[in-house]
């Protein structure tokens, strides 16, 4: 038994959670699990499938990924060299004769149309300019009207300009409510910030994928008290998560495997949901509007 496996066993344990449960939240066969715990690497699928396992496996957990990777490093299993593939002269030619045969192939083809489309075009030119040859002509001039203006008489005086009363003040108008998705306010590794202007009290709704299966917690900041939402919505069968008038004016919502995640609405205004890192920890924060 390795160390690393050691370790997930005691927090699998510490956390209440038995293989079974592991099985359904992570969708990984318990004999693997049960592999990655005693280190018997062996009866994994590969190197690359058993480091994937005890990723997703630690993601159940809460784990940070990284972290783990660099403290128990001597207990992965290591990545095996893919072997690489040689091509024959015979085999490289072959190929490369076989693409010059169908770009010969399709070149007259292609030299066909755009022969075509040219002499097309030439065409519809042609036509054009005779068509409409006679509607270039200038216009006639204008006759003169015969009327005479006396430049000796006396220009009248200028009417006086009447004032215009003066403007309104315009009315400023209040600022519209803020519709729309929210987006990320700042990030810090695998923290995310949302902040949405409002005076109401935070109601936020999580609504989780029935597959992949995924870790969520809720809290405040404070990082004490019970949580705010069921760790596993998966067992709970509780979809959407729904935490109303929270009497705090910042969640961290902890999301294991953000892909089970179909999306995350807070007072109404949907999370721009962010692809990376897989583990998050979603910070929505309530400021004063303006």
């Amino acid at each position: 038994m390795t160390e690393l496996g050691t370790f997930l066993k005691q927090r699998r344990e510490a956390s209440g959670l038995t293989l079974d449960q592991i099985q359904q939240t992570t969708k990984i066969q318990k004999r693997y699990i049960i592999a990655i715990e005693e280190g018997d690497y062996k009866n994994l699928p590969g190197s690359f499938y058993a480091r994937a396992f005890i990723k997703t496996y630690a993601e159940s957990l809460g784990l940070d990924v990284d972290e783990l990777y660099e403290t128990y490093a001597k207990d992965l299993p290591k990545i095996e060299p893919q072997p690489t593939v040689q091509l024959s002269r015979k085999q490289t030619y072959s190929k490369a004769s076989e693409t010059s045969s169908r770009v010969s192939r399709w070149v007259p083809k292609v030299m066909l149309v755009l022969v075509a489309f040219l002499l097309m075009t030439a065409v519809y030119y042609v036509v054009r300019n005779l068509d409409f040859g006679d509607q270039n002509a200038s216009p006639t001039e204008q006759t003169n009207s015969g009327v005479t203006i006396d430049q000796n008489k006396d220009v009248p005086e200028e009417e006086p300009v009447e004032e215009e009363p003066p403007a309104e003040e315009p009315v400023e108008e209040e600022p519209a409510e803020e519709t729309g998705p929210i987006a990320v306010a700042s990030t810090n590794g695998a923290d995310l910030t949302y902040e949405i202007a409002t005076t109401d009290k935070l109601t936020t709704e999580i609504h989780v994928k029935e597959s992949p299966a995924t870790y969520v917690g809720v809290r405040d900041t404070s990082l004490e008290g019970a949580f705010l939402a069921p760790e596993y919505p998966n067992q709970s069968k509780q979809n959407p998560i729904v935490i109303e008038d929270a009497e705090t004016d910042t969640l961290r919502i902890r999301i294991g495997l953000i892909g089970g995640v179909e999306k995350i609405v807070v007072n109404g205004r949907e999370l721009e949901l962010a692809d990376s890192p897989v583990t998050q920890n979603i910070f929505v924060k309530r400021v004063d509007a303006e």
